[in-house]
């Protein structure tokens, strides 16, 4: 499973002593559990300095040999040698509205690179949080030493190195996914696109969360689909019980869900909840798109499994990315599509025939010798930070009778504000002031929400975020005059 490749001499000395690190866990001179050498010890028998054995023992981590254990060091991973499954290939309703039209919609999108306006609305990490000038470098050093590869087609199903990467960082998602059970996308948009273009058909019902994200709605559109949004709360998610009584109702080609902090709610769908709903599905045959595209992103603990890990039947459709923890604009992102992996290689081939190498490469040489999970903890730590400053200013200064999610992972709130407060009229005012917000009617498919907002809490909190923030509750009062 773990690459055996070892660096030449020129190579980095964090690198060459990564290798060599790596060599003796093959070897079984450290085993699975053991702790290895403190950075301090390793400094001093191999004469080198702490910052290179903290790179080093980086790179083991993205390589998933090793991990961090809170205040006790480093020790070799316990799930080191747990197999790779083999690929699993075979074998009242509302219209929503077509919200590509929409302009509140396409004013949050263009919204997203302005920078004249604070940003809350769009659901996007701020560059400043992103490991940008490394990217770059690997891009440029991949560039080079790898020209013709980075400039050439890349079929379906995409780029091999990132999705050998993938199929190692699949045993944190509770998951044991081969290479082969990865297609590189264009960002989870298309992911998302895909699953539900080889799932469903024009007139069909798809069952969502309400609220949901609201790019799946558009979505669903595009593909003149049906949607009956089932109630979802931010403590436990997917209303199981509705979703029982709409299956028993109506015929339902597929099931859109985010058991890992949704958006806009930030719910973590309890492991209990899970269950029921594989099991709700596989007795009314209905595939599972699970989007875990915030699923790195916990503020506290162990990263939570994917649905698709307690897949047995092979129904759930897993899409993500790395757009909101590395690169947005690069446009990377995955799906694993277990008994639909043909169709999906075959229509996004006649679609657009692959995803760009450049960015898809750069992105694996990151994830396995970049240090991606020092970023995570550092990024983890940031949206924590920031989700907790906003909602407490936010609960300081608006009505007593606001409610406001508490999300334990992703960097978006979801705001109930008083019934007398109409949130499309506050996204015009905030925008004119120089302020970009979510309003909720953006998340429903029947446009449902129109008193309350989603905030982004994807970039720092500074002194011109804290001055909108206090604009912004003054129109809320003034609204309720």
């Amino acid at each position: 499973m773990h690459s055996s490749k070892s660096h030449s001499a020129d190579a980095p000395l964090y690198l060459q002593l990564a290798d060599r690190l790596q060599n003796l866990i093959k070897a079984g001179t450290f085993k699975p559990g053991d702790r290895i050498p403190s950075v301090r010890h390793l400094s001093a028998q191999h004469h080198v300095s702490i910052p290179t054995v903290l790179q080093a023992y980086v790179t083991l981590e993205d390589r998933r040999l090793i991990e961090a254990r809170p205040k006790s060091g480093y020790f070799v991973r316990a799930d080191l040698d747990a197999p790779l499954r083999p690929s699993a290939r075979s074998r009242r309703q509302l219209q929503p509205k077509s919200l590509a039209q929409f302009p509140p919609l396409m004013s949050l999108v263009h919204d997203v690179a302005n920078p004249n306006l604070v940003p809350m609305g769009g659901a996007n990490p701020s560059a400043d949080l992103l490991p940008g000038t490394k990217l770059a470098r690997i891009t440029a050093a991949i560039a080079r030493s790898h020209t013709k590869q980075s400039i050439s087609y890349d079929p379906v199903p995409g780029c091999p190195a990132l999705r050998e990467q993938l199929s190692r960082r699949s045993l944190d998602w509770g998951c044991a996914l081969s290479p082969d059970d990865f297609i590189i996308t264009n960002g989870a948009t298309e992911a998302l696109h895909l699953a539900l273009s080889v799932t469903t058909q024009p007139g069909d019902t798809v069952l969502i969360e309400s609220p949901t994200y609201y790019g799946v709605l558009t979505i669903l559109s595009h593909l003149k689909l049906r949607a009956i949004g089932v109630p979802t709360c931010p403590q436990r998610g997917l209303d199981l019980n509705a979703a029982k009584k709409i299956l028993s109702r109506d015929r339902v080609a597929a099931i859109v869900v985010m058991p890992n902090f949704n958006n806009p709610l930030g719910s973590l769908m309890p492991d209990s909840n899970r269950s029921d709903l594989l099991a709700l599905a596989a007795q009314h045959q209905i595939p599972i798109i699970e989007d875990d595209i915030y699923g790195d992103l916990q503020h506290h603990g162990e990263r939570p499994a994917t649905l698709k890990s307690l897949d047995k039947n092979h129904q759930v459709l897993l899409c993500g990315s790395f757009s909101k923890t590395l690169a947005p604009g690069y446009r990377v992102g995955y799906l694993s599509a277990s008994r639909y992996q043909d169709k999906i290689i075959q229509l996004k081939t006649a679609q657009n025939f692959c995803s760009a190498p450049l960015p898809a490469l750069t992105i694996a040489e990151f994830l396995k010798n970049g240090g991606y999970d020092h970023h995570l903890r550092t990024l983890r730590n940031a949206f924590h930070h920031q989700v907790t400053q906003m909602r407490e200013t936010l609960l300081a200064q608006l009505p007593s009778d606001t409610h406001i999610s508490e999300p334990t992972g992703g960097f978006v709130l979801w705001v109930e504000l008083p019934k007398k407060v109409d949130t499309l009229a506050l996204f015009h005012q905030a925008r004119e002031a120089g302020i970009s917000i979510a309003p909720g009617h953006l998340f429903s498919p029947a446009a449902e929400f129109k008193h309350h907002l989603r905030i982004s809490c994807g970039h720092p909190w500074n002194p011109a975020m804290e001055k909108a923030v206090a604009q912004l509750t003054r129109m809320i009062h003034h609204q309720l005059r």
